[in-house]
């Protein structure tokens, strides 16, 4: 009998028992905690060659994973990390034994999506989501203390209208802004509070045809690696913009990180053409803008500000998951001045806020949003 199979043996046992000794030969895995992988120090992935995997954690069976590539059975670098994902490689949210999505293990890291306006509006995410406090936490990893930004507007830009010129504008005007203030009070397990220093670096166009489908994190990072040439600023978040839109799928945008070939870390946000998507239009009353661009402004400062404060998905979001733009998602205010520009944006979860019960409501009525 192979070594998938007789695990497997033993693991089908647990399953009965409810609780497994680590077998002889199991493959064992320390969790990579830096880089969000939901994995903890101790768990075991076990795999018998069928396309499933049993996590083991304090000797139970917690989740029963698909891992239809056999990731784990050819991982042969302990150091690189593994990922649990839904179907669609978005980050599951919440506790994973409880889960009822579809689990997967990747070698990509999730994509941490924005929900259009039909599927965010109070929604549980919104929610503090298994009781406790609403307010997020701390999972043991870092944030961007200052922060660069890159545009990258990937396709067919030959008529972009006020696109360009407005992505500009708004990153270019978020540095030292109130908006990059309402992160401040968040700070890193070794690098301190988030500062509202952040340095627009421009943008590029890459008239090469991007995927006609939405880009996965590997084909994102991918893109992000080739324009820096493999030396991305490790502080630095890269909006690939694309002519072609998501289509298909219930999100306007997410943000995510990953790795070039030669190791150098990088964040990455895929912000697709969302033009005409009314789920994702922030129904915006300036008029000096076109619906377009009103519609990615809104999902590009709500990706900023989580990939700010989780970066590599292990920064802050609270016990559902829900990131500090996820919890007042599609919530808003006033419009906010950001260079030189009205533009009509939506606000960012405050802890401090909440606690005192002095910021504005989401859409469960929590006054904890900022702007």
């Amino acid at each position: 009998m192979n070594r998938f199979k007789l695990l497997a043996a033993v693991v089908a046992s647990a399953c009965t028992m409810g609780a497994i000794a680590a077998p002889s030969g199991a493959i064992h895995f320390v969790s990579q905690t830096s880089e969000g992988s939901q994995l903890r120090a101790g768990d075991s992935l076990v795999a018998n060659g069928d396309g499933k995997v049993r996590l083991v954690r304090d000797r139970h069976v917690i989740a029963t994973l698909n891992d239809p590539e056999d990731v784990v059975g050819h991982r042969t670098d302990a150091r690189t990390p593994l990922y649990i994902t839904d179907a669609e490689g978005n980050r599951v949210r919440g506790d994973l034994a409880s889960s009822v999505e579809e689990l997967y293990v990747s070698r990509d890291a999730p994509q941490i999506i924005m929900r259009n306006r039909n599927a965010a509006v109070a929604s549980s995410v919104q929610a503090h989501g298994g009781g406790g406090s609403a307010n997020m936490t701390l999972h043991g990893g870092n944030v961007l203390v200052t922060n660069k930004t890159m545009a990258i507007l990937w396709g067919s830009w030959g008529n972009p209208g006020d696109i360009i010129s407005g992505i500009d504008s708004l990153l270019g005007g978020w540095g030292g802004s109130g908006m990059a203030g309402d992160s401040t009070e968040y700070y890193g397990t070794t690098n301190g509070n988030v500062t509202k220093t952040s340095t627009y670096l421009g943008h590029t166009i890459d008239s090469t045809s991007p995927p006609s489908r939405a880009l996965s994190t590997s084909g994102a990072v991918s893109e992000a690696c080739k324009i820096t040439g493999n030396a991305p600023d490790p502080n630095a978040v890269y909006f690939i913009y694309t002519s072609t839109g998501a289509g298909h799928v219930s999100y306007c945008a997410w943000h995510s990180w990953g790795a070039c070939s030669n190791g150098a870390p990088i964040q990455v946000a895929y912000m697709p053409n969302i033009t005409g998507i009314a789920g994702c239009d922030p129904v915006s009353d300036v008029t000096s803008e076109s619906e377009g661009l009103a519609a990615l402004a809104n999902v590009t400062t709500h990706e900023l500000s989580e990939a700010i404060t989780d970066p590599r998905g292990a920064g802050w979001f609270d016990s559902g998951g829900a990131e500090n733009g996820d919890k007042c998602a599609w919530s808003f205010h006033n419009d906010v001045s950001l260079g030189g520009k009205l533009w009509k944006i939506q606000m960012e979860w405050s802890n401090a806020a909440y606690t005192a019960g002095t910021g504005y409501a989401n859409g469960s009525g929590q006054k904890a949003c900022l702007q």
